[in-house]
């Protein structure tokens, strides 16, 4: 099986490409983002790639990119920011961020790889795009602007769980093969089929964590030496208030808000708790005890607000350590994150679990093997 060519749009901290990079069957031609910070994390843990700050949003790094990877990529990967889809917090349908999306399929028609592949929440489905299209119509749309089909393409839902990263997360994911190659159809319902019978061994977070140095608030480091000489990084627990530590030493395991005392809420809290901002569910997540035994819930960007989720450590009285999420998210204790706390969550939380990369990166080269293979039989038949 010959090597195949990849490129990374919005390619965040790298979790996409990590993937693809970590197979023996995928070389990174190009990744770019516009968020410096990122690429240096980027650069510093996948260096055979050449990672670059741009601002795909403007007209002269789009062409550039073109330029670049104009019949040099089989493969073009994208993660555009989700923060306009996203179901959690306020839906802006005008958000410029969204019309990144088409800013991607616009370069995906200029670049014309074999194969592509658009990462993104659950929430995209039901967002319309300007045009009044809901997204998945305006995408196919956008791929496929006249009566002739370009591109064949997929939608799959895909439930991390499947693949043995430890949370519930649950991403879309679009899938385009150019038409006018020969066995187009075929790559596209290999890959399709390769992801949908994807049924690894359920992973907990006792499983992902559970061997890391048990550390409570403000405690930790940047690297701490674990087992004989093995060195882990990032784990670093954030420093809270004592207010904060009092409450949290009420919730048990699978609790929450409701747990802690009234004598210790805030006004605000008291609020919350009864009902004063409404009563959807996230309330008995807000100082969210996570639990042993049981997968983790999608780990998100802001996981340094306490209000964000069930990040509570399920023993130690404190949000996860960067480590931490990052286990969950399947990254390799070998990727080193690097600037404020903030901005590892954020980074963390954004990306693509690796592991799922990694597992779709083995299927398309497999597909796109099985492609290659085809043709040459073919070209042999009819010499």
């Amino acid at each position: 099986m010959r090597k195949f060519k990849f490129a990374d749009l919005f390619c965040g901290c790298g979790g996409f490409s990590q993937g693809f990079a970590s197979t023996t069957n995928f070389e990174g031609v190009l990744a770019a983002d516009s968020w410096a910070a990122a690429i240096d994390v980027y650069s510093q843990n996948i260096p055979s790639v050449e990672a670059v700050v741009m601002d795909l949003a403007a007209a002269e790094c789009q062409a550039h990119v073109a330029e670049r990877l104009r019949g040099n990529v089989d493969v073009l990967l994208g993660g555009p920011p989700c923060q306009g889809f996203s179901t959690l917090g306020v839906r802006r349908p005008g958000d410029k961020r969204s019309s990144l999306v088409d800013i991607f399929m616009e370069l995906a028609r200029q670049v014309r790889p074999k194969v592509l592949f658009m990462e993104n929440v659950r929430g995209i489905v039901s967002m319309r795009h300007r045009s009044g299209e809901l997204y998945p119509a305006a995408i196919y749309r956008m791929l496929n602007p006249t009566t002739k089909t370009e591109w064949h393409c997929a939608e799959v839902f895909v439930d991390m769980l499947n693949f043995g990263i430890p949370q519930t997360r649950t991403r879309y994911l679009f899938i385009a093969v150019r038409a006018d190659l020969a066995g187009a159809e075929d790559v596209l319902r290999l890959i399709t089929e390769g992801l949908q019978s994807e049924r690894r061994q359920r992973s907990t977070l006792r499983q992902a964590i559970g061997d890391l140095p048990p550390i409570s608030a403000g405690e930790g480091s940047d690297e701490i030496i674990v087992n004989g000489g093995r060195a882990v990084y990032n784990h670093k627990a954030m420093a809270h208030k004592k207010p904060l530590l009092n409450r949290l030493k009420y919730v048990p395991p699978g609790g929450g808000l409701p747990d802690v005392p009234r004598r210790l809420l805030t006004p605000h809290l008291r609020k919350m708790v009864d009902g004063g901002y409404g009563s959807g569910g996230h309330v008995k997540n807000i100082y969210g005890r996570m639990v042993w035994d049981q997968p983790s819930g999608t780990v998100v960007a802001g996981i340094d607000k306490i209000t964000c989720g069930r990040f509570i450590h399920p023993e130690a009285d404190r949000l996860l350590t960067p480590r931490e999420c990052a286990r969950i998210q399947s990254f390799p204790d070998s990727f080193r994150f690097k600037g404020s706390a903030v901005s590892q969550y954020y980074m963390i939380g954004n990306a693509v679990p690796p592991r799922f990369s990694s597992a779709l990166g083995q299927i398309t080269a497999s597909a796109l093997d099985s492609l290659e293979n085809e043709a040459s039989s073919r070209r042999r038949k009819a010499a």
